[in-house]
């Protein structure tokens, strides 16, 4: 339960995208927040269900948000096919999954403990919808010593913004765990999230491996 225990207490589950080259960029948001999986993160038994909520701390205006409302993303319905051990990495791949962005102005989103509760998800998914996406693949990759990266691709299907923002685009995740001290995820939650989503016209799709996701962020 070595891994198990490093995951608990990790700092940053970073969330950034595979893009293709900066002048493709159409939107960058920044955020905030914390994950969890049903059962526990590790092991990923089939059919665990990961959950993601977050706060953002910046959005690009192409959204047209008010800068005194909320703006939330919750990530939900990526199931768990399990998990495989092969050269000290263990891969989680999942299917299904949403991305949602909502935009609020009750400004009451709270994450409480043990989710799901009362106020987690409810409170980041009762605003407008901004933006919405469906995976098409998610994975995650873990070693013993609690350090990791994840990818996935999607595909944007709804949400006010989506005209705006790219309405014909595909997209594509990835970002990396990091091991810093200082991190305070709350009781229940499995990480803390700080990270960025950036949406881009153009993207490649090719999958990634453990090694290549790490180094294409300096780790």
């Amino acid at each position: 339960m070595v891994l198990r225990n490093a995951l608990a207490s990790m700092l940053i589950l970073t969330l950034v995208a595979v893009s293709s080259p900066a002048s493709a960029q159409t939107a960058l948001v920044d955020y905030v927040g914390y994950a969890w999986e049903t059962g526990g993160l590790v092991p990923s038994d089939p059919g665990d269900e990961l959950t993601v909520l977050t706060v953002t701390s910046s959005i690009d205006p192409v959204f047209g948000t008010d800068p005194g409302s909320e703006v939330t993303i919750v990530i939900t319905g990526l199931v768990s096919t399990g998990s495989f051990e092969s050269g000290g990495v263990t891969t989680i791949a999942y299917t299904g999954g949403t991305l949602s962005m909502y935009e609020d102005p009750s400004n009451d989103f709270d994450w409480g403990i043990n989710p799901p509760n009362v106020t987690a998800p409810a409170s980041f998914q009762n605003g407008d919808l901004l933006f919405e996406g469906a995976f098409t693949n998610f994975t995650l990759f873990l070693t013993a010593d609690g350090t990791g990266a994840y990818e996935g691709d999607l595909d944007a299907t709804g949400g006010s913004a989506l005209a705006t923002v790219c309405s014909n685009c595909a997209y594509s995740f990835a970002g990396v765990f990091t091991s810093e001290t200082g991190a305070q995820v709350l009781e229940g939650y499995d990480v803390q999230v700080d990270g960025t989503l950036e949406v881009d016209s153009t993207i490649d799709n090719d999958e990634s491996s453990f090694g290549a996701i790490k180094g294409r962020y300096g780790n």
